[in-house]
């Protein structure tokens, strides 16, 4: 598997940010696995370092890659204890995804039935003809498009439905299929944990306090195209926050595996908010051979504020992916900010992120984020 960076992501921005380290031990391997499941999906040797079972364990369950790497044989020279967690993890999976199958049927019916326009998108529209290996895909949720009209509406129609309210905020309404709403095993990917369904108002997707929005969707189907550009969006959302999930790369890799309209792509990411289009393409540059036409990253990548531009650029894709225990820097986050209300939305979420406003608290909050 190839890396590199094209320059025309780093010409005309002056001199990188610099900007503290934030890539740990836990990043760094996950874009090992990430790295290895791209290089067998492409047919190119790859293998793994000899990690402990909770390496594999930590690894796996933050990435979602561990279904489909165990698929690829990256784990078959693993010790035995691996080996069996790999076998558990894939039937847990499988079986999520059957569940899932059996309610995504029940949830479009249940709102086509109250008239309400609704495009399934991310997992539950990936693995119906997009990801081949479709039974090694984690998903957490359902979700759907709705028109923001709508909203009341469709939420009244799913829980009509059967369907357990969870939680409401700005940008989606979370419902229950199956589970208590708990936090659920933390040592891997289960079947009987949450079965959530979320409803989105329009496409938004939250980025450090506040929302950004992307194309209007106009159909109840989204053709490839669109489906492709909604996958990058939402990756591109998960790289501004630093909390990529592995696996949402490797939606990508699908994606691109099938023919794409790239004058349609290049439209629906013009109405995108750029912060949805090049942060992605800026990861995806370096990880996914060609997958993503020169002169839209070029275009996307031009788009973007300078500050976000110069931030992106210090930064390497093991920066990027998810670890619960490292926050971003109050820097990082404010570089991706265009406007004074979304940049006093870093500053109220940074100081505030439980909701509990306590001066000494968001001062101490802050003082370590710089």
């Amino acid at each position: 598997m190839t890396t590199r960076t094209r320059p025309s992501l780093a010409r005309h921005d002056g001199a990188a940010a610099t900007l503290p380290p934030i890539t740990s031990t836990l990043r760094e391997r996950q874009l090992v696995l990430l790295r290895a499941v791209l290089a067998r999906l492409d047919g190119q040797p790859a293998g793994l370092p000899p990690w402990s079972l909770d390496e594999v364990r930590l690894t796996g369950l933050a990435t979602g890659l561990t279904a489909l790497a165990g698929q690829l044989g990256l784990f078959d020279g693993a010790s035995a204890e691996v080996v069996d967690y790999i076998g558990e993890q894939r039937l847990q999976v499988r079986r999520r995804v059957a569940r899932f199958d059996d309610v995504l049927p029940m949830v479009v019916t249940a709102l086509a039935a109250a008239a309400i326009p609704a495009v399934v998108v991310k997992g539950g529209a990936l693995l119906h003809g997009v990801w081949d290996e479709r039974w090694t895909r984690p998903m957490a949720d359902i979700d759907l498009i709705v028109p923001a009209t709508h909203r009341a509406q469709a939420a009244a129609s799913l829980t009509c439905a059967g369907f357990r309210p969870l939680h409401s905020n700005a940008f989606e309404d979370a419902f229950l299929a199956w589970g208590d709403g708990g936090v659920g095993r933390t040592d891997g990917e289960s079947a009987e944990h949450n079965g959530r369904v979320e409803l989105h108002p329009g496409w938004l997707e939250f980025l450090h306090g506040y929302t950004v929005r992307g194309f209007a969707p106009n159909e109840t189907t989204f053709d490839h195209a669109a489906l492709t550009a909604h996958v990058l969006g939402h990756l591109a959302s998960t790289v501004v926050r630093a909390e990529v999930r592995a696996v949402n790369v490797v939606d990508v890799w699908w994606c691109a595996r099938r023919p794409i309209d790239w004058e349609r792509m290049a439209v629906l990411m013009s109405e995108t908010d750029p912060r949805l289009t090049a942060p992605a393409l800026w990861l995806v540059d370096q990880l996914v051979e060609d997958a993503v036409p020169a002169a839209i990253v070029a275009r996307e990548w031009s788009r973007l504020p300078r500050a976000a531009r110069r931030t992106l650029a210090s930064a390497s894709p093991a920066d990027v992916l998810r670890d619960p225990v490292e926050r971003t820097s109050l820097r990082w986050r404010q570089s991706f900010a265009r406007t004074p209300r979304e940049r006093l939305a870093v500053v109220d979420a940074m100081a505030w992120p439980d909701g509990r406003r306590t001066v000494r608290g968001a001062a101490r909050r802050l003082a370590t984020r710089r």
